[in-house]
């Protein structure tokens, strides 16, 4: 599946004609419908490339060449998920197996089409997770469609035992049960110089309480929630020692998580996390309202592109089954609309979409009835007032 990097890169990329196609697949069963619709997407392409940029037949088939590669490799088809996009361009052929249900479609022009993907990496649906226990630390990073394990080495203590190795150099404490220098168990007793066994609390708070300081240090300026994970007592002990802005505090995963698989996390974790994202989302749906009056909000495309390049969206919202096609001018800052027959026209709703995303902005790429008004389907929350700022001196 893509990742910001792969993003940003497809995002920069212009050529004198490029292809994204993106299709709906079945995760098993119905490879020969799936190579179909990926026969007959080539076959438009084609037609596209021959009709709007007028290359010969066989310029055209020589430049859709991976893509027939791709719908002959019997691989691939028997390893789907949901959907399926293809990005081909002179240098790059580039496809990502998708936990999205793609409506289908080719397009052609000199950027590639990428709004369908936010979904899958935008921050209005993302977040941490943190995996506790005595034994091991593990934080995941999230969304709705996917998760990923952090590299934690050196960050923080592999476990309680090693937390507690490293603090009784620092007190003077020595460990008792088994040879010097070997590693105990969890359930290992220590003591302090006075010989009395020591509070296991105390000893569970200063493993934590490094862990915080490694998990915080990693996450530093990041915004997305983190939410917690693992066995009951030890969520409020972390609770107290955290020092990162925005942990979630409103549900965690109950239970050891250390053997459990990561997608059964994932899946657990959604479940609890979810409902937080719901409510940002009507948490905007009236933020919206409140600033229509104001002029920071406003459904005017010719408004709307403009302030998407220009990173002063803070929210945005788009029918994802409409498109409307045009150019943005930098020198008057303003958007012409004209008809996907152009072969200078780009998809707007895309161009809007990506530039939003890419400057923070929280994108909503959904069905129609979800946007907080249907007057030509974009909708848009200002960072500040379009009045305060009519120039576009932050162009490129």
């Amino acid at each position: 599946m893509i990742n910001r990097t792969q993003f940003d890169t497809l995002a920069a990329a212009t050529n004198d004609y490029s292809i994204s196609i993106y299709l709906p697949t079945y995760r098993v069963g119905n490879r020969q419908e799936d190579r179909i619709r990926l026969k007959n997407a080539l076959k438009k392409a084609r037609e596209k490339l021959v009709h709007r940029y007028d290359l010969r037949e066989s310029q055209a088939e020589e430049f859709l060449a991976a893509g027939y590669e791709l719908e002959s490799n019997g691989a691939i088809w028997s390893n789907l998920s949901d959907g399926l996009a293809i990005f081909i361009g002179p240098d790059r052929f580039d496809y990502y197996v998708c936990p999205i249900d793609f409506e289908p479609m080719v397009y052609v022009a000199p950027e590639y089409y990428l709004r369908p993907l936010l979904p899958l990496l935008g921050t209005e649906n993302r977040f941490h997770i943190l995996a506790l226990s005595k034994g091991a630390i593990k934080l995941y990073t999230a969304n709705r469609y996917s998760i990923s394990e952090v590299d934690l080495q050196g960050l923080v203590p592999v476990n309680m035992d090693a937390a507690l190795l490293q603090d009784s150099f620092d007190s003077g404490r020595s460990r008792a049960g088994g040879p010097e220098g070997s590693r105990g168990g969890n359930n290992q007793a220590y003591f302090d110089r006075g010989g009395e066994q020591s509070n296991d609390v105390e000893e569970v708070k200063t493993y934590l309480d490094r862990v915080d300081k490694g998990i915080a240090d990693y996450l530093c300026d990041d915004k997305a929630p983190l939410l917690l994970g693992g066995v009951e007592e030890l969520i409020p002990i972390y609770q107290e020692a955290n020092t990162y802005a925005h942990l979630y505090r409103d549900g965690f995963v109950a239970g050891n998580l250390e053997e459990t698989n990561i997608a059964m996390i994932h899946e657990r974790a959604w479940s609890v996390i979810g409902k937080h994202f719901d409510e940002q989302r009507d948490r905007d749906r009236k933020l919206y309202g409140d600033n229509l009056a104001r002029r920071e909000a406003g459904t005017d495309i010719h408004d709307i592109v403009p302030a998407a390049i220009n990173g002063r969206v803070a929210a945005l919202w788009l029918d994802r089954n409409r498109y409307t096609y045009g150019a943005y001018r930098a020198d008057t800052n303003d958007v012409k609309v004209m008809t996907d027959e152009d072969k200078n026209a780009t998809e707007l709703f895309n161009l809007a979409a990506v530039r939003a995303f890419q400057s923070g902005a929280r994108v909503y790429n959904v069905a129609v009835e979800e946007l907080p008004a249907d007057e030509g389907g974009l909708c848009a929350i200002y960072r500040y007032t379009l009045d305060a700022d009519p120039t576009n001196s932050e162009s490129n």
